[in-house]
């Protein structure tokens, strides 16, 4: 870029007294790295705001990087707390900067002290302007009054010695940046609260397609930290939440291996768990720890005494299920997984000649999470990292574009309408080109029919297989049955296929058809009508959030329309 070449890098940064602290610090960074440094500074929709209002997801970003995109700036220095989940593909983070505290920590008013939250009186008033703050203090003092109190650490520290509120919660790293460590008084270790994905980092911001800049600015990333804030983010984005979601992560790297810590909490704190896991691949960590999150939290909505938190079955495989069981505890149900389907990667010989397939396709498709993670078990056999495939990759949706970029993979295109159809549609190709179609067992034809109509050359590879049915299921039916779940959310025709064969397996046709279906797109909805059951209502996109939306409006819609 010009500016690259006349020596100058402008450093884009919102203007608080802590962003320009931290874009001071980027700067020396890059000074160091024999760059001449210009900060310049962008008002984003979050400095705008009047103190009394919340943010929403890039409320601090937005601005920023659209200075990057049309390259009135050359780096943009960012909290990684404040990005994004769903990253644009032509901006890329070349650096994470070594991380700071990550700490969320209690603020007392000037001249008062505590040593614990434990030691807070009943009724003491606690200003936050976050709901993940918000959840997991009333988790764990639901009789302290937690209340809204926005604007930047200095008016926040302004508004408590004015007696606005009675304490505060902030980070520890923006107190530390700032020099106002004294302020701090009292740590709130991770059981308490988990501090937000991506806390205490700086990431460094450049356009993609800038080599030369790229290159330099990632002499200054810190791996350690990077590691650590893309399995936090992964968390965030496979729970399909943003940076003001009520989740918690925490990565630290120990001996080369990733230990994923995890928590979430409702807003009013009645629901509340905690989740580690740990290893070497950081998708599988990121999907273990989510699994367990997942569960604990069912256990603890199906512990809460509350006749208004309905039963919903979630009829797809605990693996799979994590991020819509955490939105439908948001949305106030106690969900119950009920696996219909069994999904068994392909190993062994069967993958022999995958990588040679996808390294020589001009496109690789992608139509779920169960194939991203086939596709990784292949390429950690073969000892192939799949982000030196030449080809171009494309992901039907969110969560598997999100699985394949924590696999290191860039994605090129992803249809604006998350289904199959709309991805056979609207995949940019020219005649000849050639497709693989990364596919399980019992997937349709109609999409590489689509593809194919459209001139490309189309290849399968068939990389789980799908059971119906599974008789380690029986069990878990019986016990859902028995608590009478309000509905039933159906993610594919296997799925649907899948529970009225388990329901004969047990002799409970009868009250299973009795259930409502709630399904997660179009085919899932035709397949339960074919089938004889009542769809109640049909998720907009496969999103977690989506799919719990319409479970809870097919509560509230009129019985007529049922």
């Amino acid at each position: 870029m010009a500016m690259v070449a006349r020596g100058v890098v402008r450093v884009g940064t919102r203007g608080s007294t802590l962003a320009l602290v931290q874009a001071a610090l980027a700067a020396a960074a890059l000074r160091e790295a024999g760059a001449t440094v210009q900060v310049e500074t962008i008002a984003t929709d979050g400095d705008r705001r009047t103190p009394d209002t919340t943010w929403g997801e890039g409320a601090f970003v937005t601005a920023i990087e659209q200075a990057l995109r049309d390259g009135r700036v050359d780096v943009a220095v960012h909290s990684a707390k404040d990005l994004p989940v769903d990253q644009d593909p032509g901006l890329a983070i070349a650096a994470y900067l070594p991380r700071a505290q990550v700490d969320d920590v209690l603020v007392m008013p000037a001249g008062h002290s505590a040593s614990a939250l434990v030691d807070l009186p009943a009724g003491t008033r606690v200003g936050t302007d976050s709901p993940r703050r918000t959840a997991f203090l009333r988790a764990a003092r639901p009789d302290l009054v937690v209340h809204p109190l926005h604007g930047n650490v200095d008016t926040r520290l302004r508004r408590l010695d004015a007696g606005e509120t009675d304490a505060l919660v902030l980070a520890a790293a923006g107190l530390r940046r700032l020099g106002r460590e004294d302020r701090i008084s009292v740590v709130l270790p991770f059981e308490t609260i988990p501090p937000a994905p991506g806390q205490g980092a700086l990431a460094m911001q450049v356009r993609a397609d800038d080599g030369g800049l790229r290159r330099m600015v990632a002499t200054l990333d810190d791996g350690s930290t990077r590691r650590a804030v893309e399995a936090e983010r992964a968390v965030l984005a496979a729970a399909g939440g943003g940076c003001r979601a009520s989740l918690g992560a925490l990565g630290t790297i120990v001996d080369g291996r990733l230990r994923l810590r995890v928590g979430y909490a409702t807003t009013d704190g009645q629901v509340a768990a905690l989740a580690s896991a740990d290893g070497d691949a950081t998708s599988t960590v990121v999907r273990v720890a989510l699994e367990r999150l997942a569960k604990r939290a069912m256990e603890s909505a199906a512990a809460v005494a509350d006749s208004d938190r309905p039963r919903v079955v979630v009829a797809r495989v605990p693996e799979r299920s994590a991020a819509l069981t955490l939105a439908l505890i948001d949305r106030g149900f106690s969900p119950l997984v009920v696996p219909t389907i069994d999904i068994e990667t392909v190993h062994g010989s069967a993958l022999d000649g995958l990588i040679q397939r996808l390294t020589a396709a001009t496109w690789v498709v992608v139509t779920s999470v169960a194939a991203v993670e086939a596709l990784i078990t292949a390429a950690a056999r073969d000892g192939f990292a799949l982000a030196a495939a030449a080809s171009r990759w494309a992901a039907v949706g969110a969560t598997t574009a999100q699985a394949l970029r924590s696999a290191g993979v860039a994605v090129s295109f992803r249809p604006d309408r998350e289904t199959a159809v709309d991805l056979g549609d609207t995949l940019p190709l020219l005649p000849g080109q050639t497709v693989l179609l990364v596919r399980g067992d019992l997937a349709d034809d109609d999409f590489p029919r689509r593809l194919t109509e459209r001139g490309a050359v189309v290849h399968s590879a068939v990389v789980y297989r799908t059971t119906e049915a599974p008789a380690g299921s029986r069990d878990l039916l019986r016990a859902a049955l028995t608590a009478r779940p309000r509905a039933v959310v159906m993610t594919s025709p296997s799925t649907v296929r899948g529970w009225l064969q388990l329901a004969r397996d047990i002799g409970a046709e009868a009250e299973a058809r009795a259930i409502d279906v709630v399904a997660i797109g179009p085919t899932s909805a035709a397949a339960a009508r074919e089938h004889d059951l009542r769809v109640v209502a049909q998720a907009a996109t496969p999103r977690p959030a989506d799919i719990a939306e319409a479970v809870r409006s097919s509560f509230h819609a009129p019985e007529e329309t049922k």
